[in-house]
């Protein structure tokens, strides 16, 4: 079972100290963080990902689509985009991994829980800049579509997380609130309100 509720997804263009960024998240209580910059050549995410390790050891660490630089940073698992290789696959290699899955319909979340992820990350539920609005209602298809926890992401705020709650989402997961809060204690202190637990 998992035992985080609540974790930040990575972008550099937001955040360029990434490392101080999850120290400070993880010391008011951050439990887990996505490091999602897909353009980084392998040796600058691996050291980018030991850094965040070595300056958040408490931190659940997840690298997006790269198992070598999760195995060798440390990292506790990794997060597969939707099109990328079956869980399964990738425990065959490296069992002790957790893996989460973007999923995008009730069909790819009903293959990713069959395929063996650890959890599911929907969305973008609410308005994002890039990608189309799923909404509340898709997210509570895809809830009940699988047993899996699963993560809403896009948009995110406390009191979205509030309604994504309200339709059965494990928890949430976000970017911009996050790594762009004025105060990000006071920020993780709402989101513990909403979720129990971070």
């Amino acid at each position: 079972m998992l035992d985080f509720k609540l974790y930040a997804i990575s972008d550099r263009k937001l955040v360029p100290d990434i490392p101080e960024f999850v120290t400070q998240a993880s010391k008011a209580g951050l439990r887990a963080f996505q490091l999602r910059e897909k353009d980084l050549p392998g040796k600058s995410l691996f050291e980018l990902a030991s850094g965040i390790r070595s300056a958040a050891s408490e931190c659940q660490l997840f690298i997006n689509d790269r198992a070598d630089i999760a195995v060798s940073s440390g990292a506790w698992g990794i997060h597969l985009p939707e099109n990328s290789w079956s869980p399964k696959r990738l425990k065959s290699s490296f069992s002790n991994l957790l893996v989460g899955a973007s999923v995008h319909s009730a069909r790819t979340a009903q293959e990713a829980e069959e395929g063996g992820a650890d959890f599911l990350l929907f969305g973008p539920v609410f308005e994002t800049p890039l990608k189309e609005t799923k909404g509340l209602k898709a997210l509570k298809e895809i809830v009940s579509a699988v047993k899996l926890p699963v993560f809403a992401v896009g948009g995110m705020t406390p009191e979205r997380a509030r309604q994504c709650i309200e339709q059965g989402a494990w928890g949430v997961a976000a970017i911009r609130d996050l790594l762009q809060a004025s105060n990000i204690s006071e920020r993780l202190h709402e989101y513990k309100e909403v979720l129990g637990s971070l």
